[in-house]
């Protein structure tokens, strides 16, 4: 059981991939020719190589490779474009003070998603190859990366972190427009980026749309509940019982989640855990596509410590029957004593939608 949970942990990030939604949608390609079909819509966190796409729901699923895709609208969904781009990738290690920033630059094809759409100015999320969060602005024919710079410097032999947020100098030179447009307050987030944009298109007095405003998904789903624990070793056997809180976060189809837990023991008088107050925080996700999922975490708790992870199966995300235990179970208690997983029994009411 051990082995299991270990070989369990290792493999947990794993299914941060493969989750998937069978969507409606017209593909583009550079002909400008639209074709409608099905799209294998992974929520992407990362630039995909190419897209799965069927031509119907009952045809072959094929590759498309970003370079052939000028546009992917998914039905109710968001909208793509293929855009080749040069990604500057910053260096990890320190510099000197006047150092070059940039490790290197990988010249290539990304699947960018549009957020905001208007005549003059578009603006572009996408996900560069270390599943980081970059942001493109299109002025007509010009397409230019707001860089949001974040390196070592190493001064004196001391390391000191340095910001330099070249995309509100960026913005402020593209939308020259706008004179009044102050961009020092500007972060490097949806919200802001489009707030921004949305005071400047106001100044110009231009109709938008603002896919982000439309993406109902984009928010976290809180839920309260209930929960019960049965532990059973050969020194005794424990219940926990108290409330849980889940949230659901809004990528990968509301499936990744953070989970907090707070409870108080009934123990049995040779348990290995004493009476009193039991707490766990812990990081996951759901997988599979219909009601009756898996469900898979690992976090810290004060019974396992670090580690504690758990599987289970799930009913819509409210009822849930698992086990966890960690892989230092033993070596936390003692070698000589079998420490058995921990049946749990989890129900949660989300509180949003």
């Amino acid at each position: 059981m051990r082995l299991f949970f270990a070989i369990l942990f290792c493999f947990l990030p794993v299914y941060l991939f493969g989750q998937y939604h069978n969507r409606p949608a017209f593909l583009t390609d550079r002909s400008e020719k639209t074709v409608s079909g099905t799209v294998r819509y992974y929520d992407w966190s990362i630039n995909p190589d190419y897209i799965e796409f069927s031509r119907d729901s009952l045809g072959s699923t094929r590759p498309i490779p970003l370079k052939s895709i000028q546009k992917l609208v998914i039905k109710d969904g968001p909208v793509y474009e293929g855009l080749y781009i040069g990604m500057p990738y910053y260096t990890k290690n320190p510099i000197e003070i006047g150092g070059n920033v940039v490790d290197h630059i990988d010249s290539t094809y990304f699947l960018a998603e549009l957020m905001l759409d208007s005549n003059p100015v578009k603006l572009y999320k996408l996900f560069d190859k270390e599943a980081k969060t970059r942001f493109l602005i299109a002025k007509y024919d010009s397409l230019v990366l707001l860089e949001d710079i974040h390196v070592v410097i190493n001064r004196r032999e001391l390391n000191y972190n340095f910001t330099d947020p070249v995309f509100r100098r960026t913005l402020k030179t593209i939308l020259y427009e706008c004179p009044t447009l102050n961009t020092n307050g500007t972060n490097y987030s949806e919200h802001s980026l489009i707030t921004t944009l949305k005071q400047y298109l106001s100044f110009c007095r231009i109709d938008s749309k603002i896919y982000l405003e439309q993406k109902k998904t984009d928010k976290p789903i809180l839920g309260i509940g209930a929960f019960v624990s049965h532990w059973q070793n050969t020194e005794g056997k424990s219940q926990v019982y108290g409330i849980t809180m889940q949230v659901l976060l809004p990528r990968q189809f509301h499936n990744l989640f953070i989970m907090m837990d707070v409870g108080t023991t009934n123990t049995a008088p040779s348990s290995l855990v004493k009476t009193g107050l039991q707490f766990g925080i812990y990081g996951g996700r759901y997988f599979g596509r219909g009601s009756i999922q898996g469900k898979v975490y690992t976090g810290l708790s004060s019974m396992f410590t670090a580690l504690d992870t758990g599987v289970g199966v799930s009913y819509k995300k409210i009822i849930s029957a698992e086990i966890h235990y960690s892989p230092l179970a033993n070596t936390i208690y003692d070698s000589s004593i079998k420490v058995l997983p921990l049946a749990n029994l989890r129900a949660i009411i989300p509180l949003s939608r």
